[in-house]
């Protein structure tokens, strides 16, 4: 018997219980993952709610992001094998789910962990990076001297956009609700930083950028935000919603982005995880940056699965993000 994470009621957090299951076999094509951590996502919310991109028959496992121990192997499975150090990437995991003690994954939705990276570490990192890796390179085309905007800074999505942004010399400005993590996001290595609590933002945006205007803007919040930094964006800008953090609807300025010529995708990992040569791409590009040292792997504290309504709870509330929010197995 192992302890996982399922889903009874579409209820919130309210709805999931820790359950005791049979440990499984992995079928063709597929891996048995011992977890040694989980983390936990924005998107898990709506999808306790009913209202992702998918919904499941309950009660049900989710999850998509672990690290740990391959223990088996399926039929057909020739990349990987039992003793490999591994890392979930982002997958629409309905029928899966790795949020528990054992994960049984589709081998193509598995990559090894870097060397150098705690499986703790190499948790954090394959969402937030593979999902900023897409937006930087297959939509911005981002280049030397272009400058980034990346609200919700301090998120993993956010510090991942940043260090690949940095990788191409491409100016990042963050932005973050208060102050609280002005210096942890300049030593992280943005280049400048607003709080949100100060009011408009357009204004110190045009005055960082000496009234360039930002080339790229990395939202996963949405909202009225897009109203103020409409007012600092180039010509032929890049805006690139992802996430749904801020429930509030988002009302698009048209007449100020269509002066703009501003180009506004809706976007999501999922749109590119599915493509072998496209998956191949990202990880390659991910791997060989976190083991260079490049990218980093930032999570900012772990739970107990017993404590795993405080875990989530944490992300709801937490004003003062630092990376993901794990949950241990040990």
């Amino acid at each position: 018997m192992a302890k996982v994470l399922r889903l009874h009621e579409y209820k919130g957090v309210d709805g999931i219980k820790l359950d005791d299951i049979e440990v499984s076999e992995p079928g063709e094509g597929e891996v048995r993952i011992k977890v040694a951590a989980f983390s936990l996502n924005y998107g898990d919310f709506e999808l306790f709610e009913n209202k992702y991109v998918f919904s499941m028959e309950l009660p049900a496992r989710f999850g998509d992001e672990c690290s740990g121990v391959i223990d088996a192997v399926g039929a057909g499975v020739t990349d990987h094998k039992v003793g490999d150090r591994v890392s979930t990437l982002p997958w629409m995991n309905e029928g899966f789910g790795v949020n528990g003690e054992f994960a049984i994954v589709p081998a193509r939705f598995v990559a090894h962990n870097p060397d150098n990276l705690s499986l703790e570490q190499a948790c954090s990192v394959w969402v937030a990076y593979m999902t900023a890796y897409y937006a930087m390179f297959d939509i911005s085309n981002i280049k030397a001297g272009d400058w980034v905007l990346i609200t919700a800074a301090s998120s993993s999505s956010g510090l991942a956009a940043m260090e690949i942004c940095k990788m191409v010399g491409a100016k990042t400005i963050a932005t973050s609700r208060s102050h609280k993590n002005d210096e942890f996001l300049l030593e992280a290595g943005f280049d400048h930083v607003i709080a949100q609590s100060d009011g408009e933002i357009a204004p110190t945006i045009l005055e960082i950028t000496k009234n360039e205007g930002v080339n790229v803007v990395y939202d996963p919040l949405g909202g009225p935000l897009i109203r103020d930094y409409s007012y600092a964006l180039a010509q032929n800008p890049q805006i690139i919603i992802y996430g749904n953090m801020d429930p509030t609807p988002t009302v698009l300025p048209e007449i100020v982005l269509t002066q703009k010529r501003a180009f506004i995708r809706s976007y999501s990992v999922y749109q590119y995880i599915y493509d072998k040569e496209a998956r191949e791409r990202g990880i390659k590009f991910c791997h060989d940056g976190l083991k260079s040292g490049e990218l980093s792997a930032y999570f900012e504290t772990s739970f107990s699965m017993e404590n795993f309504k405080d875990a989530y709870e944490h992300q709801k509330v937490s004003t003062n993000r630092r990376g993901k929010i794990l949950i241990s197995t040990k």
